[in-house]
């Protein structure tokens, strides 16, 4: 199959009962949380008690009916089953290893009240954005029945005080609560039957077959040194600002990175401040080969009343990455990580009558994991599709061998450069296709300033008619970016192959099976052994 063919994955307490329970009615009372009469039923199977508990179960039900019918659900998080009010991606199913095997072991309520605190919150940041998508006809209507005024903040805060009643109504049947973290879990982003139809067990040999020649023409360009000077013209984005090495010492970076001491899950939770210096400290800069707008980076924006279906459109003018922070696992520790995406305008066909891999919007995902000391573990990078997934291992970090050598598994073309104070990452970005083409420590200089946006932007983002639209749809794809490949990729098990994917939504693997959030991924791959400190 033709080299320019995209392979995803290289390419791409009872006692106290009546007492807590009229208390929570009063205080549902005193802060306008009484809702019109409930459902002669609950809404969730979760055991509730009280008419405070009963009611909130029939908001949820209320709101999940209008989210659906406006077809503005956010697909970043999974429902978790029987719990309206409580969502879970692949990290937090992960965690269900740190409860204690028995529901009434001394740690187990800690760590049940911990992780179920940490699903309430997931769902309620979607809620905020399903919220402020819905018309504002349809926040009228969920207003009345709650007694709020129609507008976002007002339902949002409405929507938080019942997930904290309907948590501790969950919290107070501890063996269920306990049984259904348990059972977490995040369906993969595959579809079987497409796998099944399409002959999966033979159709995988060609597809690997392509897989192969990707990677060893991906090597064979980062062995290039120097690059070879195509004439193209480039751009070179740099962070807006990065504290200087010798501000952030290796003690203040280990102090970022150490889970609160209260915490029973373990989890690193730098402040906003000290994520601030984390994102500077570890941004890459982006050289840019530029043939055409659809090569820049830009803010991604909505169009003028655009048609049903148009993807929104990089603003050209203003270069922003998009950061959040995301978590991974190693034995029983979590570890923080920095993911950095910019947007293109697209990928520019360059074949005719069609190519495969054109289409509206690209862009590009780097991803740095951070050991609990403050030392990269390991770079990896995709495209939005899932696509093109890349492994740039530090020189201590060993891959483990691959379990089964006729899949995709941990594709490294080049390790990454040693960095030393001062010098910091460029990653060489080609144009068309945006593959990633070098990877360099460098000294600070001179280039475009990008700014920065947070990636939950995107889940509703403004227009300009006033309103708010998510960039994906219900299913986690952005309308309009779909490519022609799909049709020649489904057998692999992968819907949709080549459009644009929300955060948690990347399948990376058409050969085997790989996604870029999976808790395990890089432990599974790799001997993630930092170097001893440099104090």
């Amino acid at each position: 199959m033709p080299d320019l063919i995209r392979w995803p994955g290289t390419l791409h307490g009872h006692g106290h009962g009546p007492r807590r329970a009229l208390a929570v009615v009063l205080v549902l009372l005193c802060t306008g949380c009484a809702l019109a009469p409930p459902a002669p039923a609950p809404a969730d199977p979760v055991a509730l008690e009280g008419n405070a508990a009963h009611a909130c179960a029939h908001w949820y039900l209320r709101l999940d009916e209008a989210v659906a019918q406006a077809e503005v659900r956010d697909a970043a998080a999974s429902p978790v089953p029987g719990h309206r009010f409580l969502r879970v991606d692949r990290y937090h199913a992960s965690l269900r290893d740190r409860l204690p095997d028995r529901a009434d072991a001394p740690t187990a309520a800690s760590v049940r009240a911990a992780l179920m605190a940490r699903l309430l919150a997931l769902d309620l940041q979607a809620r905020g954005h399903e919220i402020a998508n819905l018309t504002q006809a349809s926040r009228s209507a969920l207003a009345e029945l709650a007694q709020r005024p129609a507008t976002v903040a007002g339902l949002v805060q409405h929507t938080r005080t019942c997930g904290q009643v309907l948590l501790q109504s969950a919290l107070a049947r501890p063996a269920r609560a306990h049984a259904s973290l348990q059972a977490l879990a995040v369906a993969p982003d595959y579809v079987p039957a497409y796998r099944v139809l399409g002959l999966y067990p033979v159709t995988r040999i060609p597809f690997l077959y392509g897989v192969r020649r990707f990677e060893d023409a991906t090597r064979a360009v980062f062995r290039q040194d120097p690059p070879p000077d195509t004439g193209t013209p480039r751009q070179l984005l740099v962070p807006p600002s990065r504290p200087s090495p010798v501000q952030v010492t290796p003690e203040q970076l280990r102090a970022m990175l150490q889970p609160a001491a209260h915490d029973p899950l373990g989890i690193p939770a730098p402040t906003p401040a000290q994520q601030e210096i984390l994102f500077a400290h570890f941004a890459p800069s982006f050289m840019l080969g530029i043939r055409s707008d659809d090569d820049r980076a830009g803010a991604l924006r909505w169009p003028a009343q655009p048609p049903s279906g148009t993807p929104p459109v990089p603003d050209i003018a203003r270069p922003v990455v998009y950061r959040q922070l995301a978590w991974t696992r190693h034995g029983k520790a979590s570890l923080l990580q920095l993911v950095y995406t910019v947007w293109f305008g697209g990928r520019t066909p360059t074949s005719w009558p069609i190519d495969l891999l054109a289409g509206r919007l690209d862009g590009l995902v780097w991803r740095v994991t951070l050991s609990s000391d403050g030392v990269p573990l390991m770079y990896d990078s995709i495209h939005p599709c899932g696509c093109y997934h890349q492994f740039f291992p530090p020189p201590w970090v060993r891959p483990r061998p691959a379990p089964d050598p006729h899949a995709e598994w941990a594709f490294s073309p080049a390790p990454a450069p040693r960095t030393v104070p001062g010098h910091y990452l460029v990653l060489g970005v080609a144009p068309v296709t945006h593959y990633l083409t070098r990877l360099e420590a460098r000294p600070p200089a001179d280039g475009t300033p990008y700014a920065w946006q947070d990636y939950d932007l995107l889940r509703s983002l403004p227009t300009p008619e006033g309103t708010h639209r998510s960039v994906f749809d219900p299913h986690g794809f952005i309308p309009g970016t779909d490519r022609a490949e799909a049709w020649l990729f489904w057998p692999m098990g992968i819907a949709r192959a080549g459009s644009m994917r929300q955060w948690g939504r990347h399948a990376t693997a058409f050969v085997g099976r790989r996604h870029f959030d999976d808790a395990r991924l890089l432990e599974e791959r790799f001997v993630l052994d930092p170097p001893p400190r440099d104090d």
